[in-house]
């Protein structure tokens, strides 16, 4: 870590002054100014111009500004390491998951990683779009389906599928499946949609282990912009919709909601943990994305 003097003039010239400077680093206003006294006469040459108002640096300034910057970024660098040879994690660490996930996996993930590390301090996001983790501060994002070409580091965790179902209720009075009418009926009913999902749904679902497929398509009835509202309105026999199997596994297993008949077992979509740090990531969030990942097969085995 820097030491006092290099510090105090790097928070002088990222705040903007030496007053807000001496409040970051809780340290008296007078003690900023005469440190970057100190450091001037210390390497022989003015850093920076400083007025009533006003700092602006000199290009020595300027220069060593940029190299001080680099060594507090390899001192940060060097702790996050160190965490991860075996320090308690501690402190915040910020998690973002699509809404489906936050009750079946975070939620009990998190409380078996907080009874592990008590000081740990979890921030949780609730978001279906994938955020970016650099600009938005996230240690850990949970992301479901194929990821694109990035230079962040991954780790798959799991898998779900999604389940076109409905209310029991909703089915009772459908065509056997092996029935010509059977796929007409089903895309006459109402169709639950998710707010990013166009006015028409399309979907095309293989109905046998042959690759035989059925092109349906919906229009949607209602929207709402979250799994579990979708699975609600589903649940009340407004209509049919296509949900992921862990955001509606506790209905599969009540018979609140079932399956349509006629469709072989989905195909699995990967879910990734994935974070911005090298390959060595911190302890806090290896534990985490293990938690994450143990918590998704007790829902799923």
């Amino acid at each position: 870590m820097l030491s006092t003097l290099p510090l105090s003039f790097v928070t002088v010239v990222e705040t903007g002054s030496i007053t807000r400077a001496a409040d970051e680093l809780n340290i008296a206003k007078s003690a900023v100014s005469q440190n970057l006294k100190r450091l001037e006469e210390q390497l022989d040459v003015k850093l920076a111009i400083r007025t009533t108002r006003h700092l602006s640096l000199t290009p020595a300034g300027e220069r060593y500004y940029q190299r001080c910057k680099e060594i507090l970024a390899l001192a940060q660098q060097a702790e996050t390491e160190m965490e991860s040879f075996g320090a308690t994690p501690s402190g915040p660490i910020t998690i973002t998951a699509p809404h489906a996930l936050i009750a079946p996996v975070i939620a009990p993930a998190l409380a078996t990683v907080k009874q592990k590390f008590p000081n740990l301090e979890p921030s949780v996001i609730a978001e279906d779009k994938r955020l970016n983790l650099i600009t938005e501060g996230i240690d850990v994002a949970i992301s479901v389906g194929q990821l694109p070409d990035s230079t962040l580091h991954a780790r798959r965790v799991g898998t779900l599928r999604d389940v076109l179902c409905a209310a029991p209720f909703v089915m009772q009075d459908a065509p056997a499946s092996d029935d010509p009418l059977y796929w007409q009926w089903v895309q006459a009913l109402p169709y639950i949609a998710h707010m990013r999902e166009p006015a028409v749904v399309n979907h095309r679902l293989q109905i046998s282990d042959h690759s035989e497929y059925v092109d349906l398509s919906f229009r949607s009835a209602i929207k709402a912009n979250t799994i579990e509202a979708i699975a609600a309105f589903a649940r009340n026999g407004l209509g049919i919709a296509l949900l992921p199997d862990i955001g509606i596994a506790q209905d599969l297993m009540t018979g609140h909601l079932q399956p349509l008949s006629g469709l072989p077992e989905p195909e699995p979509i990967p879910i990734y943990a994935v974070h911005s740090y090298d390959t060595l990531p911190p302890k806090s969030v290896q534990e985490t994305i293990t938690a994450i990942q143990l918590a998704l097969a007790k829902v799923l085995p």
